[in-house]
């Protein structure tokens, strides 16, 4: 069914750290460590020494910072089974960091970002923002006013036990860092082009300057597809890291002394989206290009620069970046049946899209993505179930769908392979002379199951939502003319916690398995995974295991 409504899905911007170890007057009930022990099940935590992480327990709140005006924060948060966590900002109001619809299970890592504008006079503090696990929950909220003087951003725990890793910490001042000299330059040329070498073979159709940048130098120009180059010096007041984010309604590209800091491409954006880079300058004036490809997405350019302690600064004019076109969010949600979609999908870090993927979304808000060329598992997410506003918007341009939960991502590969023997590389793909998908099966339930050849052996693959997590069933018939392994999972650790089950990926998620089950952890490719061989009896074997987040 489709649904006007959906929780927005954001990704933060990383914000310098905090080291733990520096943060003074801890309470009796916190103490650093460097490392923890606990599962799914455990009301406590089992702790080693160190100082990259800070545990608390109810009692006094641990004192984060101390802001004097707005700022973002982000952190990483561990809670027990049964525990709750409050942060109180700096005008006293609270926030809980455990929500039902998109925490994670207890004793995973949980990713918090919040941001905050100060009471001035008048105007009332505001929650900008509070997203938790990449779910915008808060977005604007105008806080009530508070008798509370200014003080810091405290973390109380509730019930049970609590840990935090990675705090990250910016002031958001209204501060000029830099500053054109000079007019900038700019040159405009006929034609669609996305590489800067070209531009020497192309026709000029106008030079001239600005002060500013804008892409509307170019009005009355005729068409529209054009390129424009910006040349101009831009003065900072201090030898610092800066960021700039540079944002295009087409394909744009940024070069400092002559480096390529966002090198442009053949991949159209939409306005608000944006490229960011961090550099280092030092103080004083930097030679900078800037160039803008007009194509078939809404125009628009804007390039912001930032320091650590303040809010990105505009070298554009107002009009250069005009706000996107307001767009309803379609979602399909999965209240009363299990929704199927084809699609295409792609995930963080890849470049290409996933062309052939099924994505299943189910009344027990549980969902999940398979990649049909390679019957791999390759996301899974609570909450609500997909945005498909790229699918089905006017063009339907990129056609991705996105979830719309708490997501984590798996490995790309499919599950089950043919090895020679247990220390042989797992592959990342296989041509269909080896693997073939072969249809799927839609019980009463609505629930698909898949099925497909491998390497000699018929496949049925069922994934279900049980218990708040997904269990997966690989049923397997034929003969194989090797052993056959199951990759349960891999990632950068995985983390025996007894009782069949296992934290993932530093504690990203787990999978559970039959206790008696004795797969092993093994080294591969810069991973560790957790392979489980298959037994084969009389032409037909079976695995089953259940991934928790």
């Amino acid at each position: 069914m489709m649904s006007p409504v959906a929780l927005a899905q954001t990704s933060g911007e990383a914000l310098p750290k905090i080291a733990l170890g520096q943060i003074a007057n801890i309470p009796g009930n916190w103490q650093r460590a460097g490392s923890l022990t606990t599962g799914p099940d455990q009301p406590n935590l089992k702790i080693q020494s160190g100082s990259n992480l800070l545990v608390g327990t109810p009692g006094q709140p641990l004192m984060l910072v101390s802001p004097a005006g707005d700022f973002a924060i982000q952190m990483e948060v561990l809670m027990t089974a049964g525990a709750d966590a409050q942060l109180t900002l700096s005008d006293g109001y609270s926030v809980s960091l455990n929500d039902s619809k998109t925490s994670k299970a207890p004793g995973l890592w949980q990713t918090v970002e919040l941001r905050y504008r100060a009471p001035v006079g008048n105007r009332p503090a505001m929650l900008e923002k509070l997203a938790l696990n990449g779910v915008t929950l808060q977005e604007g909220l105008v806080l009530p006013r508070n008798s509370r003087a200014v003080g810091p951003v405290a973390l109380a725990v509730q019930s049970g036990s609590a840990a935090i890793r990675n705090l990250g910490y910016r002031a958001l001042t209204n501060k000029e860092v830099a500053r054109w000299v000079g007019p900038i330059k700019y040159t405009i040329y006929e034609g669609e082009i996305f590489s800067r070498d070209e531009l020497a073979r192309r026709k000029v159709l106008k030079e001239d300057t600005t002060a500013m940048l804008s892409y509307e130098v170019a009005y009355g120009l005729p068409g529209n597809r054009y390129v424009v180059l910006y040349t101009g010096k831009l003065n900072v007041a201090e030898n610092e890291t800066y960021q700039l984010d540079l944002q295009a309604g087409g394909v744009a590209g940024l070069w400092i002394d002559g480096k390529p800091l966002i090198p442009t491409s053949d991949e159209r954006q939409y306005l608000g989206s944006s490229k960011t880079v961090r550099v280092p300058l030092t103080a004083g004036t930097h030679d900078v290009q800037v160039m803008f490809t007009r194509s078939w997405p809404r125009p628009g350019l804007g390039l912001f620069v930032s320091k650590a302690d303040t809010r990105p600064q505009p070298l554009h004019t107002l009009t250069s970046l005009p706000e996107p076109d307001p767009v309803g969010a379609i979602t399909v949600q999965a209240a009363a049946k299990p929704e199927l979609i084809r699609s295409f999908v792609q995930l963080p870090g890849e470049k290409m899209k996933r062309t052939h993927s099924l994505s299943v979304g189910t009344p027990a808000g549980v969902h999940y993505t398979v990649d049909l060329n390679q019957m791999a598992l390759i996301q899974a997410w609570k909450g609500d179930f997909a945005d498909v506003t790229e699918m089905w918007y006017e063009r339907g341009e990129p056609q991705l769908l996105e979830p719309i939960g708490t997501t984590v991502y798996l490995p790309g590969q499919l599950p089950l392979m043919v090895l020679n023997n247990e220390q042989a590389a797992w592959p990342d793909s296989l041509g269909d002379n080896v693997l073939k998908y072969q249809g799927l099966t839609i019980d009463k339930q609505g629930m698909p199951t898949m099925e497909y050849s491998l390497a000699g052996l018929t496949v049925t693959d069922a994934i279900r939502p049980e218990g708040g997590a997904l269990t997966r069933t690989l049923n397997l018939t034929g003969s194989a003319t090797a052993p056959v392994y199951c990759r349960i999972a891999a990632g950068s650790s995985v983390e025996d916690l007894g009782k069949g089950v296992y934290a993932i990926n530093d504690r990203t998620y787990y999978v559970r398995l039959d206790p008696k089950a004795k797969p092993r952890v093994r080294q591969s490719g810069g991973k560790q995974e957790l392979l489980l061989p298959v037994a084969m009896k009389n032409g037909a074997g079976s695995v089953q295991y259940s991934i928790l987040f």
